[in-house]
C-alpha cells in the first residue's frame, strides 16, 4: 500500500510503516520484532507474571529447552517450567496444536507419567509447568555407567511401555520420546515426561511420520521406545544411518532382542509390532518366533499367549526341586521335634511350652512322644522308632498326643534317666541354626501392564512395579487388580532363597 502520509513509497506487507517518511502503520507499536537471539534471560523476564523464578535447571544450549524450577502462585506449588522459543515450530497452527496436545496430556493420569499442569505462551515463548522430579534421566544413567544389562532394560523398558499404553488406548501420543525425558529415581522407578508436546521438545531420534501432517502415531512411539532401548544396551543412540546391529557392540545379547529392535526401528509403520508391549515382549523373549530366548527368562508352566514371564537364579528341574523341598521339609521336622525334646526333657511342664512353639507348625512337632528322633536328628523319624518301643504306639496316628498328658508323670522318669548321655545329643542339635539359614526367604518382583495393585494371599503389598519383596518359601496366591480392569490372579511357588520375577502381566479393560 501507498503511505498515506507522503504517498512516495509502497509499505510492504507486515512493515511497521514507511520507509521515507517515518509514518507507522496503526497498531505497529504493538508489533515490536523480536530480538535476533532469543537468551535464558529473555525467557526469565516473560514469565515474570506466570510464575516466581527459583532457580535455572537447564541453560537451554543449542536449541534445547529451558527448564527452571519455579514457584506457581495459582496452584501453591513448587514446579519445572520447560520453555521453548517459538521460531522453530514449522507453521503458524503449531501453537494451537501445541496447547490441545499439553491440555490431553494434563488430563492423564498413570504412576509412570510426569504430569503436565498447566500450558501456555508468552510473546517469543512456549512453555509448560510439570511435577518436580528428584532423579536423574536414563541419558544421565547410561553416560556415567556405560550400557546396561538386558534385566535392568528391560525394567525401564517395562515402565515406559506401560506408561505409553496406558496413553495410547487414551489417543494421547507422546511423539518426542528419549533418554532425556524418561527420568529414574533412586529405587528405580521410572517416570516419562514431555508427554505430547514434541512441538517443543522433539529431540533425539524420532520416526518420520511424526513430521507429516499426521503428527505422532502409537508406532512412532515404538520406534523411539525402541531407540531408547538401543541406546540403554549399547550406551549410544542409533543415529540416523540404517537400523544399527546390536550384536556388533554387545555380542552377549540374544540374538532376539537385535531381531526386535531392528523391526521395531523399520522405517515402514507397518512393519512394527502391534503395541508397545508386544514390542516389550520380544525383547523379554516372549514373543512368538521371536528366536532364542536369553537363559535369563523362561516362560512359567502355564504357557500361552500373554503367560507372566518368570525370571529366576537359577531353573532346576520341577522334580528336583520338589525332591529337595521335601528332603528340607523332612529335616526341619525332625530336628524341630529334636529340639522340642531337649526343651521337654529339662521342664516338666511340657503342654504349655508345646503350644507356644508350636503356632503355625505341622502337627508332627507338637507330638510329645517323639523324642527319640533327636538322638539321630540327621535321619528320618522311621529309623528312631527302634530305640525306643514307647513311640511306637503314637506315631501311625498324630491324634494319640491328647491322652497323653496323664501318662506324661510316669514318662518323666525315663527321661531324666537319659539326661547323662545329653551332650552329645546337644553337639548334634547344632545343625538346626545351619538348616534355618539354608531355609532364606525368597524375592518376589512383580509389573502389570498397565500398573495395578498387587495382592499376596490377600496382603496388599503396593503398586507395581514391586521387585525384590520378601515372602516365605512355599505356596501363594497372586493377585494384580485395578479399577475398570479384570483382575488378574494365579498360585505361584517359590523356594528358599530364590529370586522369582512375575512380570508382562497384562490387565484386561472391562467393557463399558
Amino acid at each position: 500500500m501507498k503511505c498515506p502520509r507522503c504517498s512516495l513509497f509502497d509499505i510492504p506487507e507486515g512493515a511497521p510503516g514507511c520507509a521515507v517518511c517515518g509514518y507507522q502503520l496503526p497498531g505497529a507499536e504493538a508489533k515490536q520484532a523480536p530480538p535476533a537471539v532469543l537468551t535464558e534471560l529473555d525467557a526469565r523476564r516473560e514469565l515474570t507474571r506466570e510464575f516466581r523464578i527459583e532457580a535455572l535447571l537447564q541453560p537451554g544450549d543449542q536449541g534445547s529447552t529451558i527448564v527452571y524450577l519455579a514457584y506457581d502462585p495459582r496452584q501453591d506449588r513448587q514446579v519445572e517450567v520447560k520453555v521453548a522459543p517459538r521460531q522453530p515450530l514449522r507453521d503458524a497452527g503449531a501453537e494451537d496444536r501445541f496447547r490441545r496436545a499439553a491440555e490431553a496430556a494434563a488430563a492423564l493420569d498413570h504412576p509412570h507419567i510426569l504430569p503436565i499442569y498447566r500450558c501456555g505462551a508468552t510473546a517469543n515463548f512456549l512453555w509448560f509447568s510439570t511435577k518436580q522430579f528428584q532423579g536423574r534421566s536414563v541419558a544421565e544413567l547410561v553416560r556415567t555407567n556405560g550400557p546396561m544389562d538386558l534385566a535392568d532394560c528391560l525394567r525401564i523398558l517395562e515402565q515406559v511401555a506401560s506408561a505409553l499404553d496406558y496413553a495410547h488406548r487414551r489417543g494421547v501420543f507422546h511423539g518426542a520420546l528419549s533418554s532425556g525425558n524418561v527420568m529414574l529415581d533412586a529405587n528405580e522407578w521410572a517416570l516419562v515426561g514431555d508427554f505430547a508436546v514434541a512441538e517443543v521438545v522433539a529431540t533425539g531420534r524420532t520416526a518420520a511420520e511424526v513430521f507429516n501432517a499426521r503428527g505422532p502415531t502409537p508406532t512412532a512411539d515404538q520406534y523411539a521406545l525402541a531407540a531408547l532401548a538401543y541406546e540403554c544396551l549399547s550406551a549410544r543412540p542409533p543415529g540416523n544411518e540404517p537400523i544399527p546391529d546390536l550384536s556388533g557392540v554387545r555380542p552377549e545379547i540374544p540374538a532376539h532382542v537385535s531381531e526386535a529392535l531392528r523391526r521395531a526401528l523399520s522405517s515402514r509403520p507397518t512393519e512394527r509390532f502391534p503395541t508397545v508391549l508386544d514390542f516389550v515382549g520380544a525383547i523379554g523373549g516372549t514373543s512368538p518366533g521371536a528366536g532364542q530366548r536369553a537363559a535369563l527368562f523362561s516362560l512359567n508352566p502355564r504357557r500361552g499367549p500373554g503367560s507372566p514371564i518368570v525370571i529366576m537364579d537359577d531353573e532346576p528341574e520341577p522334580r528336583r526341586v520338589g525332591r529337595r523341598l521335601a528332603a528340607a521339609a523332612g529335616i526341619v521336622l525332625a530336628l524341630g521335634a529334636g529340639g522340642v525334646w531337649l526343651s521337654l526333657s529339662t521342664l516338666p511342664a511340657a503342654p504349655p511350652l508345646q503350644r507356644r512353639l508350636g503356632v503355625g507348625r505341622p502337627p508332627a512337632t507338637t507330638a510329645v512322644p517323639i523324642p527319640p528322633t533327636s538322638g539321630p536328628p540327621s535321619t528320618a523319624p522311621p529309623d528312631s522308632a527302634p530305640r525306643d518301643s514307647q513311640p511306637a504306639s503314637v506315631t501311625p496316628s498324630l491324634p494319640a498326643p491328647r491322652p497323653l498328658p496323664p501318662a506324661t508323670k510316669r514318662v518323666t522318669a525315663p527321661r531324666v534317666t537319659r539326661t547323662a548321655p545329653q551332650p552329645p545329643a546337644v553337639k548334634k542339635s547344632a545343625p538346626p541354626p545351619a538348616v534355618a539359614h539354608r531355609m532364606e526367604l525368597g524375592r518376589l518382583s512383580v509389573n502389570a501392564l498397565p500398573w495395578g495393585n498387587v495382592y499376596v494371599d490377600g496382603q496388599l503389598l503396593g503398586t507395581v512395579p514391586l521387585r525384590d519383596l520378601p515372602v516365605w518359601p512355599g505356596t501363594h496366591l497372586l493377585r494384580v487388580e485395578r479399577e475398570g480392569f479384570q483382575p488378574y490372579e494365579r498360585t505361584f511357588e517359590i523356594a528358599s532363597g530364590q529370586r522369582l520375577a512375575i512380570t508382562d502381566i497384562v490387565l484386561r479393560e472391562l467393557a463399558p
